[in-house]
């Protein structure tokens, strides 16, 4: 068992003496002959402890460049809460503007036009058999037959790629 002083003990656990100094007073810490033991307050810190702290800093990642609590436990400051809700408004605004500016836009509306286009190619190409069967039965010759099946299929793409 290591007896630390109080002022010790904040230092081992980055925080400040005065919060130690509560812990003590809330009586989650307890002293012997005035010192902490430093396991037994750990324990009794982690029994303690406010688990939407721990959520917290298990959702938090760096990965997005945003800060992170110093030590486990300690939760985010204001400084660094302030940070990271400028940060996020700053990439919205981003969007927002490259969305005004044309660069970005609703993948939902790309998906309802891509589906409109290979809706009208189908439809097109389908017509084909329609439009030439009588031609092609009345033909004995493959290089014609071959001819005329190339010039319908580009027909029919010129007009798909129109509308």
């Amino acid at each position: 068992m290591a007896l630390v002083t109080q002022a010790e003990f904040a230092r081992q656990q980055g925080v400040s003496k005065p919060y130690i100094h509560k812990l003590v007073k809330k009586g989650i810490i307890t002293l012997r002959n005035g010192r902490i033991d430093s396991r037994e307050a750990l324990a009794s810190m982690a029994k303690h402890a406010d688990p939407s702290t721990a959520i917290r800093d298990i959702n938090a990642s760096s990965d997005n460049g945003l800060p992170l609590p110093a030590k486990p436990g300690q939760g985010i400051s204001y400084v660094d809460a302030r940070t990271m809700r400028e940060a996020f408004k700053a990439k919205l605004t981003k969007l927002e503007y490259e969305e005004k500016a044309g660069k970005l836009t609703d993948a939902s509306k790309v998906k309802d036009d891509a589906f409109k286009a290979g809706r009208i190619l189908r439809d097109e190409l389908l017509g084909i058999p329609d439009r030439i069967a009588d031609l092609l039965s009345a033909e004995d010759n493959p290089l014609t037959i071959k001819n005329l099946l190339l010039e319908e299929l580009e027909s029919a793409l010129n007009r798909s790629c129109e509308n």
